[in-house]
């Protein structure tokens, strides 16, 4: 008998390979060693096509196949309940003494990133890279067993430098054990047979029916016949195609791209409310496996749009996934992603792009993205109405932009049908009013509008209307000569364009006569800048919500005072929506001592450990923080 040291630097990683807090759930042992069984199936295979056709014509390929068996790739899955002994076993390549030795014995070091997989210069890209998925297997047993033998064509196939010895092996691998024992096999056949004996308390969890649905929920389709036996039944999984079956593009409300490029295939739904039930999850694969658990997490989906649903699988390696391959690392191989998808979509819309308005956001999220062609596409798809020269038109976000360009222009907001009340009830305010602006911009689309416009502002505030009483709206001052780039400044949470630097107010309040009450925070202001960098404590982000809940409740209710800012509790704190109309009462609504009571509700919340401790020392709030108007006499 012989042993191999295992070589991993800290003790302690072993055991994070073999948990659950690495690997988001238990069942990942036997994606890992299905990963594993695959790439070795498919290996034999370019090995054996590199055999047969790298000298030859492929004539003479064929009748090689004469000579040597064709080879048919098989994985075999088997759980005995009275045993609990869990096995996977494969006819691939197999592994060898050196493999053992130089691979499998050492952690994090995978053959399919080595020297001597790439000087076989197979055309085959593995799905294996970091070498720690058999560690996987500690978290359901104590020991692990493999049975091994290579196959032959390790030493015919092109470029092969120094003969393989293709003696079977047969090593185990004890839980909490440094060293791997490893005694020659009789193993016939090419290979590889891992052996669980997996723990008492995850037998009630194993059935024909688990394995099944947990082979297909790790994998799109079974190119490689798949047989799983549960004690004396038998089920063969075989697929050899990929086959997609696409929602019906028929369905009224929605939009289905077939997608089929040289790195994607599947398909994007792009939908109405009404069919959410009817879409249901997002999906997306890599190479045949599951990319993530929660793949909606990626951020895949433009934010412009409603309803987006995907499947897709990503014919080669692309993405970058992480070490518990949970999910796909946060680079710029994921930014790619998302930037193709959103080509795909500006090339099926591009020709017609107002058929795209049905489907897109009303701007509560992002519409303005940091890819020019996307941006390009919703501004000829989002249409808003606007009265300009005594007419009512409706017209896409491009055309008044580029309509205005080289002036400066100033622009009022206010709600359709209270605008024509004051055109008909009042002409004198009504005359005075409109003779201020170059154009009204109805309650219609308003949010994304004002993400168009905000490259384009020089001005920006919030006054109460002296002709008009009792409106507030928004009164912009665009310069369409220089479009600035404010992306950096843009909020997650738009419902107003980025706000300038020289504002320098806590936050601002949404104004649109048909909204709910929404907070816009700036992230210029001194104290929005510490909270924030603050969110990851758990009494931060419950003041920030306590702070915003005061706001509010203060401006949605005027007649509403107590003596100081109030903490409603709890971590997060419901919405507050209101369908009342905030233009009629927002005139004035916080107390002049309401910053100081603020500043009593941080000592209250946080002690003075934990404001040095989150750095947040310097929070304070003076009236400089909050808009004039808001402030009581």
């Amino acid at each position: 008998m012989k042993t191999i040291h295992v070589d991993i630097e800290n003790t302690n990683m072993m055991q994070s390979f073999a948990s659950e807090q690495f690997y988001e759930t238990w069942t990942a042992f036997i994606r890992e060693l299905l990963i594993n069984a695959i790439d070795a199936c498919n290996m034999r295979q370019a090995l054996e096509w590199s055999w047969g056709t790298e000298f030859l014509e492929m004539e003479q390929a064929e009748q090689i196949k004469t000579v040597r068996e064709p080879y048919e790739p098989h994985i075999i899955i088997a759980y005995r309940s009275d045993s609990r002994l869990f096995t996977i076993e494969d006819n691939g390549i197999g592994i060898n003494e050196y493999d053992l030795i130089n691979y499998v014995s050492r952690i994090g070091k995978s053959y399919y990133t080595s020297k001597d997989f790439y000087d076989q210069r197979v055309s085959y890209v593995p799905i294996s890279k970091h070498g720690i998925g058999l560690c996987s297997c500690f978290m359901v047993a104590r020991a692990i067993l493999i049975e091994s033998k290579k196959d032959n064509i390790i030493n015919t196939a092109w470029m092969v430098n120094n003969q393989q010895d293709c003696s079977p092996i047969m090593a185990k691998w004890f839980e909490d054990n440094p060293q791997i024992e490893y005694v020659p096999s009789k193993k016939k056949t090419s290979g590889t047979r891992v052996a669980l004996p997996l723990r008492q308390n995850y037998d009630p969890f194993i059935d024909m029916d688990f394995l099944v649905q947990t082979i297909k929920h790790f994998t799109m389709y079974q190119p490689i016949p798949i047989t799983i036996l549960y004690d004396n039944r038998k089920v063969v999984l075989n697929q050899p195609h990929l086959t997609w079956r696409f929602p019906h593009s028929e369905v009224l409300g929605s939009t289905i791209i077939e997608v089929d490029d040289e790195l994607l295939e599947g398909y994007i739904a792009i939908y109405n409310d009404g069919h959410k039930d009817f879409f249901g999850r997002s999906e997306i694969f890599q190479q045949n496996i599951r990319v993530t658990e929660d793949a909606q997490s990626l951020g895949i989906q433009p934010e412009w749009l409603r309803n987006f649903t995907y499947q897709l699988n990503i014919k080669t390696r692309f993405l970058n996934m992480n070490l518990s391959r949970s999910t796909a690392a946060r680079d710029d191989k994921l930014l790619e992603l998302r930037q193709r998808v959103g080509q795909i979509i500006i090339n099926h819309f591009g020709r017609q792009p107002l058929t795209l308005e049905q489907y897109m956001s009303d701007g509560r999220y992002p519409i303005v993205g940091t890819y020019k062609a996307e941006t390009e596409l919703v501004s000829r798809a989002v249409q808003v109405w606007v009265y300009l020269k005594e007419q009512e038109v409706e017209v896409p976000v491009r055309t008044v932009i580029k309509g205005f360009m080289g002036r400066k222009i100033n622009i009022a907001f206010m709600a359709k049908s209270l605008f024509y009340y004051y055109k008909k009830g009042y002409t004198f305010d009504y005359t005075n009013f409109a003779a201020k602006y170059d154009m009204v911009i109805y309650e219609h689309n308003i949010r994304a509008f004002m993400q168009f416009i905000a490259p384009y502002v020089t001005d920006m505030h919030y006054v109460v209307n002296e002709d008009i009483q009792g409106l507030i709206y928004t009164h912009i001052s665009a310069d369409m000569t220089v479009e600035k780039d404010t992306n950096p400044k843009r909020g997650r949470y738009i419902t107003q364009p980025a706000i300038p630097e020289e504002h320098m107010e806590f936050c601002l309040v949404s104004n649109e006569l048909t909204s709910p009450l929404e907070l816009v925070m700036n992230p210029a202001n001194r104290n929005v800048m510490l909270l924030n960098r603050a969110q990851d404590h758990i009494k931060v982000r419950r003041l920030m919500a306590v702070i915003k809940e005061n706001i509010k409740r203060r401006i949605l209710n005027p007649n509403s005072r107590w003596t100081k800012a109030l903490d409603f509790g709890g971590e997060y704190l419901e919405e507050y929506k209101s369908l009342k109309a905030l233009s009629m009462q927002c005139v004035w609504c916080l107390e002049k001592d309401f910053p100081n009571e603020l500043n009593e509700l941080v000592v209250t919340i946080l002690s003075p450990k934990e404001l040095a401790d989150y750095g947040l020392t310097s929070l304070y709030f003076t009236k400089d923080d909050f808009i004039s108007w808001w402030i009581s006499p």
